[in-house]
């Protein structure tokens, strides 16, 4: 029995597997299939770079596809001007949880960016590599040590250092020799001390009188033109601007005072920054670069203008030498800069992102890219120069295959470029901190302030760098120093604003089915207003009225958009009045353009009434004067930084025609404000349509019965015409102060708030807080204040408008 029930049972089973199988077996190799699918699916990783690197990048991963057939890379770009001082669209991409993969990022600012937790640490993938013993490893001891370190922040490495670029002293060695300022053997010297380089200056500038007043036409050398600015003399004389441990700033130390006094003296012995800033603003590129056409002599600049001298001045007679230092015994030094490949914090695919970053970096990749710009250069009949790495191996190799070691090569520019090589183990790097781009942005200021104050150099100088200190320590102390407060839950938040929207809602539906009164008819056509009205209400209620309610929330915040926002209450708004010295001068450049409100309602309306006449063609004068409203923000500033251009402007040369003085317009800081308004008059025929419109109005027999009793034309316009035009008057005003508080684009694309902060206008000035400062919550408070400002202008015009405004209707 126990043999026929084991032969039964085998038999049981084995029909059972056949029949199993038959269901089995293809699950078995459709999973298969699929598995060998997602083994060989193509990982996409999203790379983004300036465009100047995407014309040599495209083929290199190309050749890594290849190499690499599931990965393919996808290059793009940040839709912005900068992606460090506007950081919009990457700052958007990380916290909206969809960053690229890779970012070829300005180095300087991985510090800053790194403390609010936007990049990942890379170091363990260093060590990963190191321990793992890879030949392409990525290791410390091949980089210059500045670059390395200009990388790492919190003892963490944030970015492999790409390319570097470190500043020298470039000059005319012809501009020299007609000068006289040559050695023993007649060549060229250039200056080693700063008061070498203060006498050459002053010998080789040309500052012929022209009208009433001495233009600049010809510098020896201008202080901050190049790529120099206040860093490398601060460093020069010594300077550190941060303190070891990075909690105070020391932009005021008396070492940056000193190199900030030299500039502003080498500006004044120029006729003053405004001068030199006017004739700056006539300098082209390319070809027609001043250093190039012989306008400036000498200039502190990076590297990469051997290649503009290659292309477009290959016979130039030039040098190269190291910035002159404050005394000729001390070692000349330099400041570097360059770019690194980062990768954001969320990005998809890291570990692939960083085998591709181990690969652009080798010296490989860098001899392709270099081979590849080389022959675009000799396609154009142009001499190639290659550019600086961080890496030490490939700038020896670059160096020698296209400059060292190349018969075609001209030996002046081997000789140059190696001044740059010896000045990058000396050289400075802009400080590692939470706050580097504020930091940036205070020297600039501050030199921008001193060279265009009067007074005694030191005090004028230490004033300046004293505020920019104080705005810095400020945001370091926030930093580090925070106010500890109730963290808000935006969640929450949105969901009590819901909760609230409902609560009213049902409130209103309450109201309407017990309190309202009449009939069915009644109540249908209430529903049906409220229907229409319905898509209205929801678009407020989700795209207007919620960021609204947030925005008034997070004026009682510290935001940065990366971390969690924390209750600060009334801070914001006491720190605006009591601690933001741009507040109040934003503010006062934004009332004082109000001049600019009546000024263009007269202009418009004068040219409305000279358009209202009964003349033949009169359909084209009027839109001939319309079309300068409609110009696009953009176009309208080109044409406008032209004709205001201090030396080849059509303005200065109007007034130099009649005998007026030459203004430097929007490189002064009295003129630049009026200079604007100036500007706004241009397109004051939105406003003359209004007019018009209201002139039509007016009935003709008003004037006709005028004309009778013997009214003359002023007598018309003052009593007929003006309190005819008060409803248009108060329209026109009130809109016009309102796009007055709201004034942008000028400061934005013309002057950047300068000079000296003298179009710093309060809607920019609210753009820099948030937008480059990450300061949400602060800007949060400005933008309430601004709404106040403009809601009380606005209320108080409604009040008064029923003392002077008259309808037709009344």
């Amino acid at each position: 029995m126990i043999k026929v029930a084991a032969i039964g049972a085998g038999r049981y089973l084995t029909l059972s597997l056949a029949r199993c199988s038959t269901f089995v077996v293809p699950l078995l190799v459709l999973l298969s299939i699929q598995h060998s699918a997602l083994s060989t699916e193509v990982v996409e990783l999203q790379y983004w770079s300036d465009p100047y690197q995407m014309r040599t990048m495209a083929e290199i991963f190309e050749q890594y596809h290849r190499e690499n057939p599931n990965v393919k890379v996808v290059i793009g770009q940040s839709a912005a001007r900068d992606l460090v001082a506007d950081p919009q669209r990457v700052l958007c991409a990380i916290v909206g949880g969809d960053p690229p993969d890779v970012i070829f990022f300005d180095r300087y600012a991985i510090g800053e960016w790194a403390s609010r937790g936007a990049f990942l640490s890379l170091s363990d993938f260093v060590k990963e590599d190191a321990q793992a013993g890879d030949p392409d490893a990525i290791k410390q001891e091949n980089y210059y040590q500045p670059c390395w370190e200009e990388a790492m922040y919190g003892g963490n490495l944030y970015g492999v250092p790409a390319t570097t670029d470190d500043r020298a002293l470039l000059y005319n060695k012809d501009m020299l020799v007609r000068a006289r300022l040559v050695d023993e053997n007649g060549e060229a010297k250039p200056p080693k001390t700063w008061d070498e380089l203060r006498q050459y200056a002053s010998k080789l500038s040309q500052r012929p009188m022209r009208g009433s007043r001495r233009v600049l036409e010809v510098a020896g050398f201008v202080p901050n033109y190049g790529n120099s600015w206040l860093y490398i003399y601060g460093w020069q004389n010594g300077a550190k601007f941060m303190s070891d441990d990075g909690r105070k700033c020391l932009l005021n130390d008396p070492s940056v005072v000193g190199g900030l006094q030299f500039m502003k003296s080498m500006y004044d012995d120029l006729g003053g920054a405004g001068d030199v800033e006017g004739f700056q603003t006539s300098f082209q590129t390319d070809a027609l670069d001043p250093f190039l056409t012989g306008k400036i002599a000498m200039k502190i600049d990076g590297n990469w203008v051997l290649t503009g001298i290659a292309q477009f001045r290959p016979d130039m007679n030039f040098a190269v030498a190291p910035a002159p230092m404050p005394d000729a015994k001390q070692q000349p030094i330099s400041w570097l800069g360059g770019w690194a490949w980062v990768i954001p914090k969320g990005a998809k695919h890291p570990r692939e992102a960083w085998k591709l970053i181990r690969k652009l970096a080798s010296l490989d990749s860098n001899m392709e890219m270099a081979r590849i710009q080389s022959r675009t250069e000799a396609a154009q009949g142009r001499m190639y120069i290659p550019l600086l790495n961080a890496n030490r191996r490939v700038t020896e190799a670059l160096f020698d295959k296209y400059l060292r070691k190349n018969p075609q090569a001209d030996p002046k520019f081997a000789k140059a470029l190696q001044v740059f090589v010896d000045l990058l183990p000396h050289s400075k790097y802009r400080p590692v901190t939470p706050v580097g781009q504020l930091l940036w942005n205070a020297q600039v200021q501050a030199t921008q302030n001193a060279i265009y104050s009067k007074g005694p150099d030191e005090k004028v100088c230490q004033d300046a760098l004293n505020q920019e200190t104080r705005i810095v320590q400020r945001e370091l102390d926030r930093i580090y120093k925070p106010v500890v407060g109730v963290e808000v839950s935006w969640t929450h938040m949105v969901l009590a604003y819901f909760c609230l929207l409902g609560l009213g809602a049902a409130g209103m539906l309450y109201w309407f089915r017990t309190r309202f009164r009449g009939g069915l008819q009644a109540r249908r056509e209430a529903w049906a207003g409220w229907m229409f009205a319905l898509p209205w209400f929801i678009g407020f209620i989700c795209f207007t009225g919620g960021p609204i309610l947030c925005s008034l929330v997070m004026s009682f915040c510290s935001y940065d958009a990366m971390s969690p926002s924390h209750l600060v209450w009334g801070r914001n708004y006491t720190e605006m009045f009591t601690d933001d010295p741009r507040f109040t001068i934003s503010l006062a450049n934004t009332a004082f353009m109000i001049i600019g409100v009546p000024l263009g309602m007269a202009f418009g309306l004068g040219v409305a009434m000279l358009l209202d006449a009964k003349v033949r063609g009169m359909t084209v004068y009027r839109t001939l004067f319309y079309l300068p409203a409609i110009v696009p923000g953009v176009a309208s500033a080109l044409l406008w930084l032209l004709i205001f251009n201090p030396n080849n402007g059509i303005l200065n040369a109007a007034f130099e025609y009649v005998g007026l003085p030459r203004l430097n317009w929007l490189k002064d800081v009295h003129w630049s404000k009026p200079s604007l308004i100036l500007q706004g008059l241009w397109g004051a025929g939105a406003g003359m349509i209004v007019w018009l419109a209201g002139l039509k109005e007016i009935p003709t027999d008003l004037y006709e019965a005028a004309a009778i009793d013997g009214a003359g034309v002023f007598q018309r316009f003052r009593h007929i015409t003006l309190p005819m035009l008060t409803p248009y008057i108060f329209f026109n005003l009130v809109m016009g102060l309102i796009a007055t508080f709201r004034i942008f684009e000028p400061a934005y694309l013309m002057t950047e708030g300068g000079p000296q902060d003298s179009t710093l206008f309060y809607a920019y000035a609210l753009f820099n807080q948030a937008f480059r400062y990450m300061h949400m919550g602060y800007a949060s408070a400005l933008a309430w204040i601004l709404f106040a400002v403009i809601f009380a202008l606005t209320m108080f015009q409604l009040w008064s408008s029923k003392r002077w405004v008259h309808y037709q209707g009344e």
